[in-house]
């Protein structure tokens, strides 16, 4: 039992009581609305995600079973689709602009852990929080991972399964692990 009280007051050192509620409420809210399909499903995920983000502007297409931490700290814009299993953390901040299509099983997450130094464990370090921002147009395919602090740039592609490292150019095609550049949109 005292291993479990040492790793809680780690992990949670630094977070507020209104913090831990807000997520506790986020959590069970996007849960709650996440597995239904259909039109009910989308209207219940449109209502709580205009309760739960920062901003909401107009339509946001979310499909079942994504999952969003730190909503509070994402900021979508209109016209916005969101498939299945995609993974969005905002620990660091969002920024979902007008126009984005986002694949299904996507990994966007805005917050980094340390890793110099082999004490204390990686575990127990607090995060560093990194904005993401998804300019307008940007479409990134299945799979693919964002890594935190990356500026994707206005129109810009992002393959299946890329691992985005660094920012795009606007218009620009990036596939790969690392992600790189292999063209442009005309």
């Amino acid at each position: 039992m005292a291993n479990i009280h040492l790793f809680l007051r780690n992990k949670l050192r630094g977070i507020s009581v209104v913090t831990l509620i807000r997520h506790e409420i986020e959590g069970w809210l996007f849960m709650l609305t996440s597995p239904f399909p259909g039109l009910i499903g989308f209207l219940l995920r449109y209502i709580t995600g205009k309760l739960l983000f920062k901003s909401a502007h107009g339509m946001q297409w979310i499909q079942p079973k994504v999952i969003f931490v730190d909503a509070y700290k994402i900021h979508i814009g209109s016209n916005v689709a969101i498939n299945s299993n995609t993974y969005i953390n905002g620990v660091g901040g969002v920024e979902i602009q007008d126009y984005v299509l986002i694949g299904s099983n996507v990994t966007i997450s805005s917050g980094k852990h340390p890793i110099d130094g082999r004490h204390p464990e990686v575990i127990e370090r607090q995060v560093i929080p990194l904005k993401i921002t998804l300019c307008k147009g940007v479409w990134i395919g299945s799979g693919a991972v964002i890594m935190p602090g990356i500026t994707l740039g206005a129109g810009s592609i992002i393959g299946a399964n890329a691992i985005v490292t660094k920012d795009t150019l606007p218009n620009s095609i990036n596939v790969g692990i690392p992600a790189r550049c292999i063209g442009f949109r005309e």
